[in-house]
């Protein structure tokens, strides 16, 4: 628990100093930028985003599951990552370009080519990233872990204020910089981590890499559609002005995640390398009942001070933003539950079971939205985004409940003995801090 709870620590820290970096970014670009300017980034970039998760494949979940249980040398796995990365960008930057040149104005109406094609140059970096960086995880290198994460973000916020000149255009390189010099950290990383590289293909690692990833490539899919379909209905229905009010809430409510993304984090290698069943048993409910607490609590503060956060870091003209923050506070609460429960089944070795729920959500969003947004507008689209988290919620909790055994009280309610867990927290967040 020691172990879990310090790695649970740095890569909560880590994720609060992204957060901020984060939020320094969003309000940066949208007071330069303006609202509407802030919508079109956001879709622009969404288009690399999209496309790294059709081409992940599932390999950053199967790189932690293997190399957690140790079956293949770490430098085969390593290369193998690398090769089939490479192999994975031509295909999809091809595919990226047909979807600029033939299919922009269907998919991204009102956002100017050029964007989304410079957009295309963070596929490669991120699609390495995403192969590579979870094989740090898999050896339990946390720190490592944490500050690749932290690196691109970092220096894409750098750039952005060394810069003198301002644009979209500026902003995208900035982070494809930012992205790039990550990628030589992590290759230098693993380098020295595998005592050097091949730069060969193990056939047997890809082919139980596929058959694993699979299972979560699919799951993968489902939850980024139902936690990002909303952004492009929002363009569809109504505009990318409304997109920006949007995209404002969203980024300021996804910032309760933090406990339950450090957590899962954490959770998901010492799950899949734990021999002791009984020790899984016990685990799980006293991280997810507590990240549930924690979680309760945070939402209940930000749905209070909303109005004054959103004044504060994007000024006036995002006041359309309050009512959906306040919405989506509510399925933020749902997610991060939910989330600990689908890592649990990805450290049992059963992803399939969370691509089952993802698929089942992302049905209960589209619908929800395609209903909703023409009569309420963005706060229809929270709204949606809400119920389809909280049904992902409570398909997972059933799924876990029969599988593990646990009662539900142990799940949701915390005990007195879970306050152990917050004064070791505090402890080492003294120690650390």
């Amino acid at each position: 628990m020691n172990n879990f709870t310090r790695n649970t620590l740095i890569t909560f820290i880590t994720k609060c100093l992204y957060l901020l970096t984060g939020v320094g970014i969003t309000v940066f670009i949208a007071r330069t930028l303006g609202v509407e300017g802030k919508g079109i980034y956001s879709l622009a970039v969404l288009l690399p985003t999209l496309l790294v998760v059709f081409a992940n494949l599932g390999i950053g979940s199967a790189s932690v599951y293997f190399t957690a249980k140790n079956k293949y040398p770490i430098k085969e796995i390593i290369s193998s990552n690398i090769i089939l990365s490479g192999i994975v960008s031509l295909f999809v930057l091809m595919l990226g370009l047909i979807i600029v040149f033939f299919f922009s104005d269907l998919f991204f109406p009102g956002v100017s080519q050029k964007y989304l094609l410079l957009s295309l140059v963070l596929f490669p970096f991120q699609i390495f990233i995403n192969y590579l960086v979870n094989v740090l995880l898999g050896l339990h290198r946390v720190k490592k872990y944490n500050l690749i994460n932290l690196a691109s973000i970092f220096i894409f916020f750098l750039l952005l204020l060394l810069l003198s000149q301002y644009g979209l255009i500026t902003v995208i390189i900035s982070q494809i910089l930012g992205l790039f010099f990550s990628c030589l950290l992590l290759f230098f990383w693993l380098r020295k981590e595998a005592g050097g590289l091949v730069f060969k293909i193990n056939k047997s690692y890809l082919k139980d890499a596929f058959s694993y990833g699979f299972k979560t490539y699919l799951g993968n899919i489902f939850s980024f559609s139902f936690l990002r379909i909303d952004v492009f209905l929002i363009n569809i229905f109504i505009f990318p002005l409304a997109v920006g009010l949007y995209s404002a809430s969203v980024s300021i409510a996804e910032s309760i995640w933090l406990i339950s993304q450090s957590a899962s984090t954490v959770l998901f290698p010492k799950i899949t390398s734990e021999k002791d069943n009984q020790k899984i048993k016990n685990f799980t409910p006293l991280v997810c009942r507590n990240i549930l607490f924690i979680t309760f609590l945070m939402a209940v503060l930000l749905f209070f001070s909303a109005k004054w956060v959103v004044v504060t870091l994007f000024g006036t003209d995002f006041l359309g933003s309050v009512l959906p923050l306040q919405i989506l506070l509510i399925g933020s609460i749902a997610i991060s539950v939910s989330r600990i429960l689908a890592f649990d089944f990805y450290g049992r070795g059963m992803p399939i079971l969370s691509s089952y729920t993802n698929f089942f959500a992302i049905i209960v969003n589209v619908l929800l939205n395609i209903f909703w947004i023409p009569k309420y507008g963005i706060a229809g689209a929270a709204w949606a985004t809400s119920v389809s988290y909280s049904f992902a919620f409570l398909v997972n909790l059933v799924s876990y409940l029969r599988i593990s055994g646990n009662k539900i009280g142990e799940i949701l309610l915390v005990k007195k003995s879970d306050f152990r867990f917050y004064r070791n927290f505090i402890n080492l967040f003294k120690r650390n801090v």
